[in-house]
């Protein structure tokens, strides 16, 4: 269903207002769905409120794909699927806009809610492990289309659209060119590590929401994860791997996630997001999706001192 209004120019920091939900009703097919991207039952209390454009979702990580292009779509400050019309899913994705659902606005926007550890958050009912569940991240295959690592417009588009600076566009591009060496060569990718381990260690910190935390060395990563990068499965990346030695506070533990390529509802464990710790998109050709890492508590400390502050950044 093609509704979202031909030519509009969106830029970050421009200010939106969410339509009402008779307006928003008018875009969407019988599935809920606009250009392949449904609206989510999270997503009706934003409706009439002012909020101010975090990036343009020009291309964003799909998982188990290459980088993929999107279009007529952005982020909103901050505004995040807290999971609670999906059984408590803790993957505390940025929300898709359609251009469709918002209009150019002035005035105050919203004020900001505050640390999500100081927030409730959606209670977890049983897991059924044979429920296929629908939210916008299962949608990203049909809501995209591929997209070449050489097709330079996307990245003149990542700088007119105030996502990426020149300087950090031109820093993904000679990563792209430097893994793309590296793999012909038999060398590790850019800022990758790699363990030695066949068989990873179970941490368990019991680490909760508004625990100060630091990141351990390099060296004590790689202690902890196999050849692969992984710790029983979830990899960790130069994205993580360049804040060791720092501190940030725990926003959430992360109990059980939703699967992008199957809809399944997964069970997670010893694994927490941190506060201020977004994906910048250097080594993904500048995605602008903005996903929270996944930590697993082997690679972190708990800060004895729990009155520290975080590492500036």
């Amino acid at each position: 269903m093609e509704t979202s209004t031909p030519g509009q120019v969106y830029r970050v920091g421009d200010i939106v207002e969410v339509l009402s939900r008779e307006e928003i009703r008018a875009t969407l097919d019988k599935d809920g769905v606009c250009d392949g991207m449904p609206f989510m039952p999270e997503m009706w209390q934003y409706c009439g409120k002012r909020y101010r454009i975090y990036h343009t979702a020009e291309k964003v990580c799909v998982e188990s794909t290459l980088l993929r292009q999107m279009r007529n779509t952005v982020f909103l400050d901050e505004l995040r699927c807290d999971g609670s019309d999906h059984d408590g899913c803790d993957r505390d994705c940025l929300i898709f806009w359609k251009e469709a659902w918002l209009k150019k606005a002035e005035g105050p926007v919203e004020p900001p809610e505050g640390p999500l550890f100081t927030r409730p958050l959606p209670a977890h009912p049983k897991l059924d492990p044979n429920k296929t569940y629908s939210c916008q991240s299962t949608h990203l295959l049909t809501a995209t289309e591929p997209l070449s690592r050489w097709a330079l417009r996307q990245y003149v588009r990542d700088v007119a659209s105030g996502n990426f600076t020149t300087i950090q566009v031109l820093r993904a591009l000679l990563v792209v060119v430097y893994n793309r060496a590296a793999r012909s060569l038999g060398w590790r990718e850019f800022g990758t590590l790699r363990g030695t381990l066949s068989k990873t260690p179970v941490v368990a910190l019991n680490l909760q929401p508004g625990e100060f935390v630091e990141v351990k060395s390099r060296d004590e990563i790689a202690s902890t994860i196999n050849t692969y990068s992984q710790n029983r499965g979830l990899t960790i990346d130069y994205e993580m791997l360049r804040h060791s030695g720092r501190r940030f506070r725990v926003r959430r533990r992360v109990d059980r996630i939703i699967l992008e390529t199957t809809g399944k509802m997964r069970e997670i464990n010893n694994t927490v997001l941190l506060e201020g710790n977004v994906c910048e998109g250097v080594c993904r050709r500048a995605c602008s999706r903005a996903s929270f890492p996944m930590w697993r508590e082997a690679w972190l400390k708990r800060v004895e001192d729990q009155a520290s502050q975080v590492t500036a950044r």
